[in-house]
Parts: structure tokens; C-alpha cells; sequence
């Protein structure tokens, strides 16, 4: 029992492998693979790596495992092929499993990412990927449903999970001077991805079959994931850029030459270890409180020194993770029915649907791109705290989806497919804001080195409203439907209370987190307004020194 306790400690632990100087050599050019026994292949020596470059791939990767989002687009070709039904409504099961998956595996894996690197953590999201959708492809082939739901929502999942958090975890390392800009590129191709596959799952169905077609994209997805792991990595010891290293915090000394291995640095060297604890970080609450000194730079410092776990179990981790919930509940909900609500509801052509969930596509990435950027202007231009800043995004993407839960039901009962649209691309611009948004406020409260497992865990909210939102919409939709026998309409409408009461829960606990420093390191839970402390829990006064 203690052995198993001493393993879960270590694997929650997120301190990396330190660099050798061959890694650090081979890194600096473009198309690099780790090999046998530390040894890394450099493939071409003629392209140099830009932290640029991951940019693109970051987005490309996230636009193949993306096509989780047109999975709507399949939900009646696979019923009928497998049940002969077109409304049988077992196939969007699937994309819930999915999402599920897909959060387990990213908190599963997160800490593990951070001490292996994003090179790693792509190979081994798109290895499973792929085997997902093999089998899947045998389930089709033999008709069998809860092959698909093992293959593609479990395996294929976890893949997706993986190769979620995997480029977020890089570019927030090598952008500590736009970090909101950053985590939204590294999400940003996911939402896009609808824009592609939700018109190519169609036509390759018609041409090469629904196994067959479906093993093939599986495939070409696979293969540019493969091709994209060979350009992620880790800054170097030492790094900063602008003045900043990979914490955000001011760089005291120039980045050491690249063959510098911090294991061979003098005692004395800044550059020892990547995560070393400053000293003020463990001097007493008070002191950095009442020091004259930037106020960001202090809270920067005392981020740092916090463990993963310490995170974990914080106040305020507890109450991001609800409002990530609260954010992507009805989004979810919305885009595993779009292409049904559509033909059922407003009566639209197959054709027509999978435009509108192409469409959809292209709000849900300007949300996860725009939404982040919007974030670093206000910190850049109005010169907010990060934290803060991120929450205020936060707050605007829950309240204008109140509005939306509280309009939705009469554009439903009138029809008006118009409003619907409006109304649906609000929602994901609030939707995929959220996501792009989230890895950056992370980083911010609790600091680069946690950001791994800390992004891989806050994603258990996906888990959750793919659980609680997406299957439990959809089993009490079927028994509003089918046992009650209560019309379309109103069988949506009945299910959109509980999702404004989700919404609502998740307002209130963004509202609750402590992004000012005097708040959030004050023992117990202290949260104050206008500087004037309100709320005070398990506060004690702290002993004379």
C-alpha cells in the first residue's frame, strides 16, 4: 500500500528530466527524434527551430484530433448502417464517451507530460488515436456499437485528451509574454476542424462506405500528428524572451549558451535547475506583501514555490474547475445535437446541417483564438493583472450565455432558424473562449511548471459536462420523448432549466476566485473587495517572529 502511495506521489510530481547537451544540440534545429539511450536524430541540419513554428503545428495537431467536433455529422449514417434506423440515437453516445475520455486521460497523463515533454506526449496521444480508430473500424465492420464506443469514445479519446493538453504545455513555455495569445493558438485548431471534416465525412461515406471511409481519415489524421510531434519541445535552461522567462517573471541574467547542461552548472548558476525556489518565496505571508516592490513580480515569485498538489487541492483550482463546467455544458450540448436540432427542429436538409456545423466551426475557433487575445489586451493596453484579466473574460462568457439559456426557448418554439444561428455563434464564441482562456488563467495562478497536470485535470470538467450535460441531456431528453411523449421542442426546452442552473453555479464560483495577492496567500480563505477584506475562513492571526 505504501509503495502504491510513493508511486501517485511521484507521478503528481512536476519536475522535468533536465536537458543533456546532446538534446539541447539537436534541439535547435527543426526536425529532431529522440532515440535510444538519451540519443536524439537530427533528421535535417538546414532548418533552424523558431518558436514561431509551433504555432502551426500546434494548431494543425489540434485541427485533426477536432474532428471530435463534427461527430454529429456521423450520428445518423452510423445508426442506420449498424441499426438500420436513422433514429435510433445510440451513435451519439459515442462522442459522450469521448469527452469523457478525453478528460480522464488528460489528468492522467498531465503530470507525466510535464516531466517527459510535448515530443512525447503527441507520439502518444496519436499512437492511441489510431488504434482507436481501428477498432472502431472492425466494430463497423461488424456492426457492433459497443465496439465503436470502446474504440473511438475510449482509445481514440484518451488520445485526443493527450494531444489536447500536449501543445498548450509547450507554447505557454515559450510565450511568457502572451500567454493569453499563446493558449489560444494552442486550442484554436481544434474548433476550427469542424470547418473541414463536417463537409468531407459525407462524401467519403458515399464513396469508400462508412468503415472503410472512416479507417482512411483516421489514418491521414494520425499521420500529420506524427509529422507535428517532430517539431514540439521545451525552451531551453535558461531561456527568457523580452525580458521575461518561461514563469513570466523578469529575467535576471542573459540565457546560458545552448550546450550548457544545468547538471553541469556551478552551485552558484542561475541556471541549476529550471524550477529553483527563490528564497523570498518561503519567507513569511507578511513580508513580500509589504515589500515596495511590482505587485505581479511578488506573486509571481510565490506561484512558483507551489507544488502541483498544493494546486491542486487549492480553494481556488476547485472553483476554476467548476467554471469551466459551468462555461462548456451547453455548448457541448449543443454541438453533439446541432446537425439534429437542425433537421428535426427547423427542418433543414442533411446538406444544410453539416454547412451549419461547418460554420459552427470557424465561431468556436475565433473564440478560442480571439477571447485569449482579448485577455493580453487587457492586460497590455489597461493594464490588468493577468489573473485578473482572465477572470473578467471568465464573468463576460457565463453572463452572455444567461442570456442565451434565457432566450433560447421562444427562438425554438418560433422556429426562427436565423436567431437560432446567432444564438448558437454567441454561444460558441463563449464556448471556445473558455478553452482558450482556461490554460493561460491556470498558468497565471499557479505558475509554467504546473501547468501540465493542472490543464490535464481542469479538463475533467469536459469529462464531467460530457457525463452530466451531454449524456444526462440525453437520457432525460429520450424519456421526455419517448415515455412522456411531450413533443420536440419542449423536450429541449424542459432540459435547458437545469443547464441555466449549471451556468449560473459556474458564475458564482469564477466570482470566488482570489486573483489578488494579499487574498490568495493569506491563510485560510480570505477574499476581499475594493481592498477591504469580507470574507474570512479558517483565518488565524500569524505568530510574532
Amino acid at each position: 500500500m505504501s509503495t502504491c502511495s510513493a508511486r501517485l506521489t511521484r507521478h503528481w510530481q512536476c519536475t522535468p528530466v533536465p536537458k543533456s547537451p546532446g538534446q539541447i544540440a539537436a534541439e535547435q534545429h527543426l526536425l529532431c527524434l529522440p532515440w535510444f539511450h538519451g540519443h536524439y536524430i537530427v533528421l535535417s541540419t538546414r532548418i533552424r527551430f523558431n518558436r514561431w513554428i509551433l504555432f502551426g503545428a500546434a494548431f494543425v495537431s489540434q485541427f485533426c484530433v477536432g474532428s471530435l467536433y463534427a461527430w454529429s455529422i456521423y450520428n445518423i449514417p452510423m445508426d442506420t448502417y449498424i441499426f438500420g434506423n436513422p433514429n435510433e440515437e445510440k451513435a451519439v453516445y459515442t462522442f459522450y464517451m469521448a469527452c469523457v475520455s478525453l478528460g480522464s486521460a488528460a489528468t492522467i497523463v498531465g503530470p507525466w507530460l510535464e516531466r517527459n515533454g510535448p515530443k512525447c506526449g503527441l507520439l502518444l496521444g496519436t499512437s492511441c488515436f489510431l488504434v482507436g480508430y481501428m477498432v472502431a473500424t472492425i466494430s463497423l465492420y461488424f456492426k457492433s456499437i459497443a465496439g465503436v464506443y470502446v474504440g473511438y469514445g475510449v482509445i481514440a479519446g484518451f488520445g485526443i485528451g493527450v494531444n489536447y493538453i500536449t501543445p498548450a504545455s509547450a507554447l505557454i513555455k515559450w510565450f511568457p509574454d502572451m500567454r493569453g495569445t499563446a493558449a489560444g493558438f494552442a486550442v484554436g485548431g481544434f474548433g476550427a476542424s469542424s470547418l473541414l471534416w463536417s463537409k468531407v465525412y459525407l462524401p467519403a461515406i458515399d464513396a469508400m462506405g462508412l468503415p472503410t471511409s472512416f479507417l482512411c481519415l483516421g489514418g491521414i489524421m494520425s499521420c500529420i500528428m506524427f509529422a507535428c510531434a517532430l517539431v514540439m519541445r521545451t525552451p531551453p535552461p535558461g531561456y527568457s524572451v523580452g525580458g521575461l522567462n518561461m514563469h513570466g517573471m523578469t529575467a535576471a541574467d542573459p540565457p546560458p549558451p545552448p550546450h550548457v547542461n544545468p547538471d553541469d552548472a556551478p552551485p552558484s548558476s542561475p541556471h541549476t535547475a529550471i524550477f529553483e525556489l527563490e528564497a523570498d518565496a518561503h519567507r513569511p505571508h507578511g513580508d513580500l506583501l509589504d515589500e515596495d516592490e511590482d505587485a505581479h513580480q511578488v506573486w509571481l515569485k510565490q506561484i512558483k514555490a507551489t507544488s502541483l498538489l498544493d494546486s491542486l487541492f487549492s480553494v481556488d483550482f476547485a472553483c476554476i474547475h467548476i467554471t469551466l463546467l459551468g462555461n462548456i455544458v451547453l455548448g457541448l450540448v449543443v454541438l453533439s445535437r446541432m446537425s439534429s436540432m437542425a433537421t428535426t427542429i427547423f427542418h433543414q436538409s442533411k446538406d444544410q446541417a453539416a454547412t451549419l456545423v461547418s460554420i459552427n466551426g470557424l465561431f468556436t475557433c475565433s473564440g478560442q483564438i480571439l477571447v485569449p487575445m482579448l485577455s493580453d489586451v487587457l492586460v497590455r493596453r489597461w493594464h490588468l493583472r493577468p489573473p485578473f484579466a482572465r477572470k473578467c473574460i471568465f464573468v463576460g462568457t457565463l453572463v452572455a450565455q444567461l442570456g442565451i439559456v434565457a432566450t433560447l426557448p421562444y427562438t425554438l418554439r418560433t422556429e426562427n432558424f436565423t436567431a437560432f444561428r446567432v444564438q448558437v455563434w454567441v454561444l460558441l464564441v463563449c464556448y471556445g473562449g473558455a478553452f482558450g482562456t482556461v490554460a493561460a488563467f491556470l498558468t497565471d495562478m499557479f505558475g509554467a511548471h504546473n501547468i501540465g497536470g493542472l490543464h490535464g485535470c481542469v479538463l475533467t470538467a469536459w469529462s464531467l459536462a460530457g457525463l452530466v450535460g451531454g449524456l444526462g441531456f440525453t437520457l432525460h431528453f429520450n424519456h421526455l420523448v419517448n415515455d412522456l411523449h411531450l413533443p420536440l421542442v419542449d423536450a429541449y426546452v424542459e432540459n435547458l432549466y437545469w443547464v441555466a442552473g449549471v451556468i449560473v453555479v459556474g458564475l458564482l464560483a469564477v466570482l470566488a476566485v482570489r486573483t489578488s495577492a494579499k487574498d490568495r496567500f493569506a491563510p485560510g480563505y480570505q477574499y476581499s473587495i475594493c481592498g477591504t477584506p469580507i470574507v474570512r475562513v479558517g483565518h488565524k492571526n500569524l505568530p510574532p517572529r
